[in-house]
């Protein structure tokens, strides 16, 4: 049995944040009913990568493990479908602009009416209350408003987005912890209740170093590219002979190994390095003269070096190699599927490992309203009903 085995989450959401909370609930093997958009759908359906077919490779990563419907729930008949399947749901997810669920009549306050303790999961950019709640917002918005665009890039030069949507990723991932603590909650008291996930604040709360340097010093720390010398020293990206490396040393034990393990112990005795600080103080130093012990060796020699006992180093790969990547493909992180939308492709995997409980990827993503029969069906809608609602653009 699943974690989430017998748990109904009734689906509204589109683009990422939204999608990606979903579908870990799915994962974790909650039933999510995706409601979507008749004859538009998910707006990722249309975002790149696309096949020969036009089909979204970026719609089939994060929409798996779900059943679609398609409903125009501007019209009456179609608010009613999402009444019924409410009744016996446990938890609804949108993440529509502020209000919008509210005007489809579907909102909150519509739908405890009729099943008092659902669990009801918001997601927008900067949450429902507040003096920017209404904006539009996509991640690198979010980025910019939160204070992390700040930090990202180099010194003297424009901020750089993060190389994903770690916005909505992270602001995913927190959804499905607040509303399976609202979830265990409800069991614990048979109360249901609203949760309120913005992404601006899910990524503020992710932002480190420089929330506490100002809170802690009142100075506002640059831009230092993959350096943070501020903190620590060596950390960075060092070019060696035919890529990037990825070197840190966050405790002298590691300083240590680094210097014994790569040939350079002159350095231990050298009162620039003696400690964390001193480093830090002197870390375009430090960086110059390791720099070309690096450039003298190929990524798989430095993978020989380097133990990566307490000195954490490894290369700066692609996505080609992180494919077949043996490590992730030994803890099943790359995962074939046959998909529907878009053929055979490699997705994500499941990051939590259980001890006694399975997860997997049970469903490809769906074809545009493939289950709107069939949920339709279980939720007390005849053949001829079911005809009707199509004849009427309803589903």
């Amino acid at each position: 049995m699943k974690p989430l085995t017998g748990v109904t989450v009734l689906d509204f959401t589109q683009a990422f944040s939204g999608p990606y909370c979903a579908m870990n609930l799915a994962d974790l093997g909650a039933r999510v009913i995706k409601v979507e958009r008749k004859g538009i759908g998910d707006q990722t359906r249309e975002w790149m990568p696309l096949n020969r077919e036009g089909k979204s490779g970026y719609f089939a990563q994060y929409n798996r493990n779900k059943e679609g419907i398609a409903l125009d729930v501007s019209k009456e008949e179609a608010k009613e479908i999402v009444r019924r399947i409410v009744a016996k749901a446990d938890i609804v997810v949108n993440n529509f602009k502020v209000g919008t669920m509210d005007k489809l009549g579907i909102g909150y306050e519509d739908l405890k009416k009729i099943k008092p303790d659902i669990i009801y999961a918001s997601i927008t950019g900067y949450g429902q209350k507040g003096p920017m709640s209404g904006r539009a917002a996509y991640d690198n918005i979010i980025e910019a408003t939160c204070g992390l665009m700040d930090q990202s890039g180099f010194p003297d030069m424009q901020p750089i987005r993060s190389g994903c949507s770690i916005g909505d990723s992270y602001t995913g991932l927190m959804a499905v912890f607040g509303i399976v603590s609202a979830y265990y909650h409800k069991l614990r008291t048979g109360q249901g209740q609203t949760i309120d996930v913005a992404m601006q604040d899910c990524l503020f709360t992710g932002i480190e170093d420089a929330i506490l340097e100002y809170g802690v010093s009142g100075r506002v720390p640059g831009r230092s590219g993959n350096s943070r010398s501020h903190m620590f020293s060596p950390y960075d990206v060092i070019q060696c002979r035919d890529g990037w490396y990825a070197i840190a040393a966050l405790c002298e034990r590691g300083w240590r190994e680094f210097c014994e393990e790569a040939g350079l112990t002159e350095l231990l005795e050298d009162d620039r390095f003696k400690d964390n600080a001193a480093r830090c103080t002197h870390n375009s130093e430090l960086t110059e003269i390791i720099r070309p012990f690096f450039t003298g060796h190929t990524m798989a020699e430095l993978e020989e070096t380097f133990t990566c006992r307490y000195f954490a180093a490894a290369p700066v790969i692609d996505a080609e190699a992180v494919e077949v990547h043996p490590h992730l493909l030994q803890r099943n992180m790359i995962l074939p599927i046959d998909d529907p939308n878009v053929g055979p492709l490699n997705v994500v995997g499941l990051p939590v490992k259980f001890e006694k409980t399975v997860t997997d990827i049970y469903r490809p993503s769906p074809l545009l309203g493939q289950y709107t029969g069939d949920v339709l069906s279980e939720f007390g809608y005849s053949p001829e009903e079911i005809r009707r609602l199509e004849e009427a653009d309803v589903v």
